[in-house]
């Protein structure tokens, strides 16, 4: 995907995360890879009002902008994870209800769900000291997940597209209001570590089988 394909294909889900109430207007956040240039929303523009032309290209590999207005604060963040992650193609900062929930309670999320733990991981865990300056304790919360809660202020969803990574969105938000609930009547019941780990690793290696198939 070229910089200027991602850009339009930001702003395009940038109205998606609206409509599925994933991300805020003011405070929402996308990112997408496209080659060695990571293009995200860029800082104080609603993600309403985002234009192509109007978004911001990071070089991944210097960390500097290349085009556009001054991004997003959280880039530093984004452009660790793509970093280490080659394969992740899409990161969304999401602020939904449980997730902000979550996040503010700074308490590590179990899978009580299937699709939590396959498809987020084995748990969520909780980033409790992070900012652009230090990116290690996010990496370390989303080693083995495709999420991390970050203290105060949502998650950051990680995927090989956007869809993947709005599908982990939904679910972690699914799984943060499961584990909220549950909590109010005595708590649920929890998948054990093993079991996740085993539902988790099925279903990436099906998961990547089918991706090469289609592809």
């Amino acid at each position: 995907m070229t910089p200027k394909r991602a850009s339009l294909e930001v702003c395009r889900w940038a109205q998606e995360l609206l409509t599925a109430h994933v991300a805020t207007d003011q405070t929402g956040c996308l990112s997408l890879r496209a080659g060695d240039t990571m293009v995200i929303t860029p800082e104080s523009v609603p993600l309403s009002e985002l234009t192509p032309e109007g978004l911001s290209w990071v070089c991944l590999k210097q960390g500097s902008l290349q085009k556009g207005p001054r991004p997003d604060s959280r880039f530093a963040l984004h452009a660790a994870i793509y970093k280490k992650r080659k394969k992740t193609h899409a990161i969304i900062h999401s602020q939904s209800l449980a997730i902000m929930t979550a996040s503010k309670a700074g308490v590590e999320v179990p899978p009580l769900l299937d699709d939590m733990a396959q498809i987020v991981g084995i748990s969520a865990k909780v980033a409790t000291s992070w900012s652009d300056r230090k990116v290690r304790p996010v990496l370390s919360a989303l080693k083995g997940r495709d999420a991390v809660l970050l203290k105060d202020a949502g998650a950051l969803c990680a995927g090989s597209n956007v869809d993947d990574a709005l599908a982990v969105a939904q679910v972690l938000e699914k799984g943060c209001k499961a584990y909220i609930e549950s909590s109010f009547l005595g708590g649920g019941a929890k998948i054990n570590r093993a079991e996740a780990l085993f539902m988790r690793t099925v279903y990436k290696l099906k998961y990547s089988k089918q991706n090469t198939t289609n592809t």
